[in-house]
């Protein structure tokens, strides 16, 4: 330890290394501790204090003496004189046997051992090795014509090929959803590790590096016999993955795995990473509308980042649909930066459409690519149920809404993609609301728990609920029933109107709280659209409960709430709390409420289909409806891999459901329903971009003096061979110690002179033992 003086510092362990000083040769990150001397189970050295039983016994049973005087005394004392001090001598030397025969198997129990740095004779005992690859995606970097895994691959296979005979291995991969334990226990058959190693394969996933650390930690509690253990990581360290800048929290959670790692074994972090690399990446593929119209032109928004230091000019940008290539556009691209562009497409065909962006390859080529699924229909059927019933022209609660959904002429009859139908509220128990993809309640004035209950299950399945209330509205009902906390189908109270829509002495104006909603962002910067200039002259003001599901759409000038939104299982509900006819306002006449209802509608229409896309890892959420659950589906992922299904029953949603979780690759997923009646659903799976950030580790996680990069694949075992800490166990040579002194004490109660011959012996070997040992 001379050479090293500055690196190192006393604590609980003993002796600990610091810091290893750099080398030319050293391409390794390396904390290591260096123990002089230590114990496996130190709670055992309990047992030291049965060194004392020996003497103890000694003590009671040493016998008193009563002093008489008698003729031949003087005799006898001569000869207990000239014999006592050889007597003492045999008893001390059997007691001192004894009290280490003792010592020695509590210290044995407590599995002392040595760990010596770069000492005369090296020892060469069983290693017991952990090796940890890096096979998240950022591995797969193309470098001198070759992935970064690959490099990763062979360094691991040469340090197990090169092994001593008796080590043992255990195999540990970097990633998220995947298996990380691949040699969950360990093996000393060099074969068989290598055969894993050499199946390894790069994943598509994030690296979640202190999950793979964490079960390095746990398995350091294996193999109790092997005494000197290794801890060898191999990754390019990427930045995101090793300092995630999403939790301070993760961070220092990595770092205290390092360190108790390094404190149960050598650890050594093998960088064979790049500094800096630039990459070019598509980082979102997305469209406001969860579906797209037939005929009806949509906009799909692409996100890019540039991950370099300098910009890129003229980058071509394709867009494929169902795999033929339909628009393409160069973008030029700022360094270190998003940005955002946008294709336009208008669907021919009802049904889902495979979407991919695609960018040219370059030496990470896995996010150059994004998939979206686009579902195309022709029709958005509505149901509108009416609360008010009249012979009047335009009389009826639902006149104004049906209008602007449908604004049909004798002369041009309506070809949009919203079909209202209207009925009266006492055919709604009797109406199969799945049939609809959105449900409008315009002033219905009572509702049964019945009717609560059987709108309640179809938002849960995925429709959509609006509810607006009028002259007719019971507010005690409502509360009772459609507001009933825990039961209902909000977290909201009514409680009085506000206004006089008879008299009309004071109106009441929409606050739009800055369009943060999206059902109304087409409203923000187009002021004639008359949005904040509708009078509305009564309504129902509400206390909204504390809810995460619950949001505010709009208010009223005078802070009121106006629009509600919640959720509720997979649907969507959103109140309005004054009137959908001219009863109440002049809104249903304004140029603002056509587009408005529209956007309600769609926005509420939503939820029936769902997510169609996730990243890698991430499962695939279907919801079944009541036709399909007769089929056998069977999912097919891009590899062409086919995966039966069953679904359970979800709680929550009241319907059954089916969870995909082997999304371990990305592309497009197929779920056929095994029928061609039914039309296979699609779904898109895309990689994470936080991969897609190869910038290296640095400083600010790991100090530079432990960080060299280097992408070669020299030998570890050679590199350490000078510094290597080596830890010998020293149970078994005490176990033999203690053996050869039982015989020594019965020799020593037999013939005292042989038996303090042999105790020499064995002191004199136990030391050579433990001398060449160290």
């Amino acid at each position: 330890m001379s050479r090293y003086p500055h690196f190192c510092r006393i604590d609980g362990r003993g002796l600990v290394l610091n810091h290893i000083p750099n080398s030319k040769h050293m391409n390794y990150l390396i904390f290591q501790p260096v123990v002089a001397f230590g114990f496996a189970s130190p709670w055992l050295l309990m047992g030291l204090l049965a060194a004392g039983i020996p003497i103890l016994i000694h003590l009671l049973h040493k016998r008193k003496f009563i002093e008489t005087d008698w003729a031949a005394m003087k005799f006898l004392l001569m000869a207990t004189k000239k014999y006592s001090r050889r007597f003492r001598i045999e008893q001390l030397l059997v007691l001192l046997v004894r009290c280490l025969i003792l010592l020695l198997l509590a210290i044995a129990f407590s599995r002392p051992y040595w760990s010596v740095q770069g000492s005369l004779l090296e020892s060469a005992g069983p290693v017991h090795r952990i090796i940890v690859i890096d096979s998240s995606f950022s591995m797969r970097w193309i470098e001198d014509e070759q992935p970064l895994f690959e490099s990763a691959r062979e360094l691991a296979l040469s340090l197990v090929s090169q092994s001593n005979p008796g080590d043992a291995f255990q195999l540990i991969q970097i990633s998220d959803s995947s298996q990380q334990a691949l040699i969950s226990r360990p093996s000393r058959q060099q074969t068989f590790v290598l055969d894993e190693i050499t199946r390894m394969q790069t994943t598509e996933e994030y690296g979640n590096v202190s999950q793979a650390l964490q079960t390095a930690l746990e398995f350091l509690d294996q193999s109790q016999e092997l005494a000197q253990k290794e801890v060898i990581v191999i990754s390019d360290f990427q930045a995101q993955s090793w300092s995630p800048s999403q939790t301070d929290q993760e961070s220092a959670r990595i770092l205290s795995l390092i360190e108790a790692i390094s404190k149960k074994s050598t650890l050594i972090l093998k960088d064979i990473g790049l500094t800096d690399e630039a990459n070019l990446a598509i980082t979102d593929f997305s469209s406001k509308s969860v579906f797209a119209s037939l005929n009806q032109p949509i906009r799909l928004e692409v996100t890019l980042h540039n991950f370099g230091v300098m910009n890129q000019e003229n980058v071509n940008l394709q867009l494929f649909v169902d795999g033929k290539l339909v628009n393409q556009k160069t973008v030029d691209l700022t360094a270190n930066a998003d940005t955002q562009t946008e294709f336009t497409h208008q669907f021919t065909r009802v049904g889902d459409h495979r979407l991919e962006v695609r960018l040219a390859e370059d030496r990470l080529p896995l996010d150059n690519h994004r998939w979206k699924i686009m579902p195309v229909k022709k029709d958005i059927n509505v149901l509108l149920i009416n609360g008010r019933q009249s012979g009047k022209s335009m009389g009826r609660a639902t006149d104004y809404l049906e209008l602007a959904l449908s604004p049909s002429l004798k002369e041009h009859p309506w070809q949009g993609i919203i079909k209202p139908h209207v009925i009266n509220e006492g055919e709604l128990a009797n109406t199969e609301l799945s049939l609809y993809d959105a449900v409008v309640i315009c002033d219905v004035a009572l509702f049964t728990a019945n009717e609560r209950d059987l709108l309640k299950r179809y938002v849960k399945r995925g429709g959509g609920l609006i509810i607006s209330l009028g002259e007719q509205v019971n507010a005690e009902n409502y509360n009772q029933t459609l507001f009933q906390p825990n039961v209902g189908l909000l977290p909201l109270k009514l409680l009085n109107r506000r206004g006089d829509a008879k008299k009309q002495a004071k109106y009441f104006e929409f606050d739009p709280l800055k369009y943060q909603h999206p059902a109304i962002e087409l409203f923000k910067g187009n002021p004639d659209a008359g949005l904040e200039t509708t009078h509305l002259y009564e309504y129902f003001q509400a206390e909204i409960l504390p809810d995460p599901n619950t949001r505010l759409i709009l208010n009223y000038d005078t802070n009121d709430p106006a629009i509600v939104e919640s959720t509720l299982g997979r649907g969507k509900i959103i109140l309005i709390t004054t009137s959908l006819d001219r009863q109440w306002g002049t809104w249903a006449i304004w140029p603002s409420f056509p587009p408005m209802m529209n956007e309600f509608v769609l926005y509420a229409a939503t939820g029936k289909w769902g997510a169609r896309e996730t990243l890698v890892g991430q499962p695939l959420e279907v919801v079944m409806l009541d036709n399909q659950l007769p089929l056998s589906p069977r999912m097919i992922t891009p590899n062409q891999e086919e995966f039966p299904l069953r679904s359970v029953l979800d709680q929550n949603a009241e319907t059954r459901t089916i969870s995909f979780s082997q999304t371990f690759l990305s592309g497009i997923y197929e779920l056929d329903w095994g029928t061609s009646t039914t039309e296979k659903t699609l779904y898109a799976v895309n990689v994470t971009p936080l991969e897609s950030d190869l910038r290296h580790i640095g400083p600010q996680f790991i100090p530079p003096q432990y960080f060299r990069t280097q992408a070669s694949t020299q030998n570890i075992l050679t590199e350490l061979s000078e510094d290597q800490t080596s830890q010998v166990g020293l149970s078994e040579c005490l176990l033999f110690i203690v053996l050869a002194l039982i015989v020594v004490e019965q020799l020593l109660l037999w013939r005292f002179p042989i038996g303090a011959f042999s105790f020499l012996a064995v002191l004199l070997l136990s030391c050579l033992s433990l001398f060449l040992l160290q």
